[in-house]
């Protein structure tokens, strides 16, 4: 009897692609939606939100990002506090983050989350992309600690695989 290969992380640029459970629940959320706009709007789904959102997701996540995830337009100053400085974020579409964090020495990139919606970047809002982040690395999930992190990721690589496939 022969074992199953592993799982092996989809590959960008010679970087090694992972994805958090938080990223790809919102990259599926959008696909459904723009799967349904195409349904019901055969000639204009492409000029809604949802589908330039979804464009933009998978351009930032799979093209800009790992051209080169240490290129300084990722950094993001002091929003999220001194504590998650290793945390970096990629700008679109005026309101919207990616966060990940990448690894030099073994070339891996792990993409995060992606806001929505409901947490565009507003200055001094609640709702705000950085401070709904914040709040959610202060929970635990996503998990600050690069090996919890990685570990999750790991975790979904044949999702993620099946997510970058069916957005292209």
């Amino acid at each position: 009897m022969t074992e199953a290969a592993e799982p092996r992380p989809l590959i960008i640029n010679g970087w090694n692609i992972f994805a958090h459970p938080l990223f790809l629940d919102q990259l599926e959320e959008l696909a459904q939606k723009v799967e349904a706009l195409k349904k019901r709007d055969s000639k204009g789904w492409m000029k809604k939100n949802a589908a330039k959102r979804l464009a933009a997701v998978t351009k930032v996540a799979f093209e800009l990002i790992p051209q080169d995830p240490t290129h300084p337009q990722f950094r993001q100053g002091d929003t999220l506090g001194d504590e998650y400085k290793h945390w970096f974020r990629a700008k679109f579409l005026q309101q919207y983050r990616l966060f990940f964090r990448y690894h030099a020495e073994t070339k891996t990139i792990l993409l995060a989350w992606v806001n929505d919606e409901d947490t565009r970047r507003a200055y001094e809002s609640d709702t705000d992309a950085y401070k709904t982040f914040r709040k959610m690395l202060k929970d635990g999930n996503p998990p600050d600690s690069w090996n919890a992190l990685l570990k999750e990721g790991r975790e979904q690589i044949e999702r993620l695989a099946k997510v970058a496939a069916a957005t292209k």
